[in-house]
């Protein structure tokens, strides 16, 4: 098992996608103690202070294969075109999707093949299964939507221009601030070198595994 993890070489992508395809939204904040002594079942559901606003990407394995193999699209340094950010996302993301065999027909979500991956990752982490399908029901619907009003729209359609599938990259930017905008249970948790954050966030997260009781997943050594 590989540890989830936001990559600095896709953040800035990122969120030039999220502000040329979304709207941010406030999310609501359960605060908690930065002090790691008072955690418990309750407090490891709930979002912690400088451990939730980092997007979410994935599994660092999975992403280094699919950047590899769309590394080609990928503009270069100082090209601000936002059209190409958006066709190497895309197809970047459907890379992802494939890999799992989460794509359905007409670039639907399979939901189907989404609860069976999750049943083979997550099998001893009830709660992030039920976590990860539930996000995936949710973005699929919301994704639908924006994707309905950005085909409606003749600026949005010239910046999707040939990219691969731009229904599967709303939902992936969905995913990536989930926990922003709905629940940001423990395994959810990471801080950052710049703030401080990043070894408080992942100690805490490791003792809510244990709280839970099960084994912290092992780090990634990519």
């Amino acid at each position: 098992m590989v540890n989830r993890t936001s990559c600095s070489w896709l953040l800035p992508l990122l969120l030039v996608a999220m502000v040329a395809g979304q709207d941010s939204e406030e999310s609501s904040s359960i605060s908690s103690s930065s002090s790691g002594e008072d955690l418990s079942e309750e407090k490891c559901g709930k979002e912690r202070n400088g451990c939730c606003s980092e997007l979410y990407i994935g599994e660092e394995e999975e992403l280094v294969k699919c950047f590899t193999i769309h590394s080609s699209k990928l503009p270069p340094d100082g090209d601000s075109d936002i059209g190409k950010t958006l066709r190497f996302l895309s197809c970047f993301v459907e890379c992802l999707y494939k890999q799992k065999k989460y794509i359905g027909k007409s670039d639907t979500i399979n939901m189907k093949m989404v609860k069976l991956d999750a049943e083979t990752t997550y099998a001893d982490r009830p709660k992030e299964k039920e976590y990860h399908i539930n996000m995936f029901e949710h973005c699929r619907k919301d994704a639908m939507g924006i994707y309905n009003m950005l085909k409606a729209s003749p600026g949005a359609k010239a910046l999707l221009k040939n990219a691969c599938r731009p229904y599967l990259l709303m939902v992936f930017l969905c995913q990536s601030d989930y926990h922003q905008k709905h629940e940001c249970p423990y395994f959810r948790w990471e801080g950052t070198e710049k703030a401080g954050t990043k070894d408080q966030c992942e100690d805490a997260k490791d003792k809510c595994y244990l709280i839970d009781g099960i084994a912290p997943p092992t780090k990634s050594t990519i």
